[in-house]
């Protein structure tokens, strides 16, 4: 149990860790166990045609072989014809020439001895160097000296004897060339064996190079399109403004795990400023509830002022009863607008937080948009890689044309070869059936350069569909690029609302401030009219002005507090779009 937790750990990290190396690693990587691949397959076909080309020259050197043990069986016959010449003619001459071919019958053996390998070659030499040696002795010990003395018929006698060695030598020359013969059949066998593995390595090892490139190509790029696919959706929901989008929480430092990770803080950043917006807009809204309330309130203060100052005329000391109520209702009214004017600070300042998370944000969307160029730079360099491959397939197709016309240029060798044995005769016979052998070898040649030349047709075909996928990719992540700035768009739109929203707030503010500032000069007034109750008549006007003054920043109150309340709607509106 210990022992599997420990290997699932050991594949998550080395899953993580194949998660972090960046996209062009990823596509290298995979090209580079395929170039691999195909650099083992292209030794193990090397050392086959290295054998191939040894066997070959081990042939030409056995034809050699084969030519002087012709021209020793010619020697042979050449001494013999020299023992019956100077019998019938006596002449000296035939006794030189006789010296002559024993002396290059003697250096040609000393030649063939070396080349000879087996045991049964080698004693054949032997006796054929000593059967030599004894018609040589009978020449010259026996026939010269009875020809000398006349015996004529014992010397004739003698040549029965050369006849038979004669002839056994023949036989013995004819058994070495057939012994290397088929040494050489087994060669051209061996040769043809090697070719056949040679084929069938090369087909076997392409084939296996283009499927196991193919999986590795197709496995890297479908793990980066659904890992794309998926950022996308993320990215399009919160274009659409689902922030309730589940997080990626993709497990890697590539390119994706960076645009991935910036794309879950840019949503987490978004939902935080939309809830403090909304939280504002809705303090905001209150608000300018309470300020309408407050007014109104002041308006029926100023209405009970209206039915006072009508009621000062009766009586100093209804005067004095009204005064001190709207005294109260006065101090009532500062207390609120004071708040108001506190709330609204607080407002122009979360408005102040909201712009700045905002532009926070479109820096964040931008830094996307220049990560999914970057992304689509590394794509297109994949694709020109590929398009290189393709080029340097097409190269190995001009080698194999090359290939088959040496085969060609063989296959007329081979027979000019066979015409000018045939005018040889019996003599060339041996060189006319090595002719054959590499005629036959070197069609054999042509149709293994023909499999080749199919197999590299082939690779140049999966070549041209992995350029096709890579450029559909591409196409993929240029449209990935032109909605990540379609959301950058929208977020310089958000930035222009909330940045008007907070000027707006801001005047608010300002506004509050001057009707804190009336309301306390109000507040003098209404005290100052009850401490000169007693001065009826010009507290009557001075109270009839305060009145009038009061009811005029009412109703400016009472405007800006509606203009707020359908800011705030309309914020309130705007946030509806997003899921919060």
């Amino acid at each position: 149990m210990k022992k599997n937790n420990q290997i699932s750990k050991q594949r998550k990290s080395n899953k993580l860790k194949w998660k972090n190396l960046n996209i062009s690693v990823k596509y290298l990587s995979a090209f580079a166990v395929t170039a691999l691949l195909f650099l083992i397959a292209s030794f193990v076909v090397y050392s086959q045609l290295t054998k191939t080309e040894d066997n070959v020259a081990s042939i030409e050197e056995q034809n050699v072989w084969v030519n002087e043990m012709t021209e020793l069986i010619s020697l042979i016959q050449l001494k013999d014809v020299q023992i019956a010449d100077y019998l019938l003619t006596e002449s000296s001459i035939y006794i030189d020439q006789y010296h002559t071919y024993t002396e290059e019958l003697n250096s040609l053996m000393e030649q063939l001895k070396p080349t000879l390998t087996t045991q049964a070659q080698k004693e054949s030499i032997e006796i054929i160097q000593k059967n030599d040696e004894n018609i040589n002795q009978t020449f010259f010990d026996k026939m010269v000296p009875a020809m000398e003395e006349g015996r004529i018929a014992y010397a004739t006698s003698l040549r029965n004897t050369s006849t038979t060695l004669r002839n056994e030598n023949s036989d013995h020359v004819n058994q070495l060339i057939e012994s290397i013969k088929k040494e050489q059949q087994d060669i051209v066998h061996s040769v043809t064996q090697n070719m056949n593995n040679s084929t069938l390595i090369l087909v076997i090892a392409n084939l296996s190079v283009v499927i196991i490139g193919t999986i590795l190509m197709a496995v890297v790029s479908r793990r980066i399109r659904l890992s794309l696919n998926n950022l996308v959706q993320v990215t399009n929901e919160v274009a659409n403004g689902n922030l309730k989008v589940k997080a990626i929480n993709y497990q890697g430092k590539d390119e994706i795990g960076r645009l991935s990770a910036a794309v879950d803080l840019m949503k987490e950043n978004m939902n935080s400023i939309l809830n403090k917006v909304s939280v504002a807009a809705k303090n905001v809204s209150d608000s300018s509830e309470g300020l309408t309330l407050s007014s109104k309130e002041v308006k029926e203060g100023n209405m009970q002022i209206a039915q006072t100052m009508e009621e000062i005329s009766k009586g100093a000391e209804t005067q004095a009863n009204g005064a001190g109520n709207l005294a109260d209702n006065m101090n009532q009214f500062v207390q609120r607008v004071n708040l108001s004017e506190q709330s609204g600070k607080e407002i122009a300042i979360n408005s102040e937080n909201v712009l700045a998370l905002t532009n926070e944000g479109t820096i964040l969307m931008k830094n996307s948009v220049n990560q999914m160029k970057r992304i689509d730079s590394i794509v297109s360099e994949s694709v020109d890689k590929v398009k290189k491959l393709d080029k340097q397939s097409g190269e190995i197709s001009n080698l194999v044309l090359v290939i088959k016309g040496i085969a060609d240029q063989t296959n007329l060798l081979s027979l000019n070869a066979a015409i000018e044995a045939a005018r040889a005769g019996e003599h060339g016979k041996g060189f006319a059936v090595v002719a054959d052998e590499v005629r036959k070898l070197s069609d054999q040649v042509s149709a293994s350069v023909e499999e080749i030349k199919s197999i590299v047709t082939n690779i140049q075909f999966e070549t041209a569909q992995v350029v096709g996928t890579l450029s559909t990719g591409y196409t993929e992540v240029n449209e990935g690029t032109e909605q990540m700035e379609s959301t950058g768009k929208n977020f310089e739109s958000i930035n222009i609302a909330v940045t008007d929203m907070a000027t707006k707030i801001a005047a608010i503010s300002t506004n509050l401030k001057d009707i804190a500032a009336n309301s306390n000069n109000m507040n003098s007034v209404i005290e100052e009219i009850a401490s000169v109750s007693e001065e009826s008549a010009a507290g009557v006007e001075q109270a009839a002005a305060s009145a009038q003054q009061t009811a005029s920043s009412m109703e400016e109150v009472a405007g800006n507090a509606d203009v707020l309340a359908e800011l705030a709607e309309q914020l309130t509106k705007e946030l509806e779009i997003f899921k919060l």
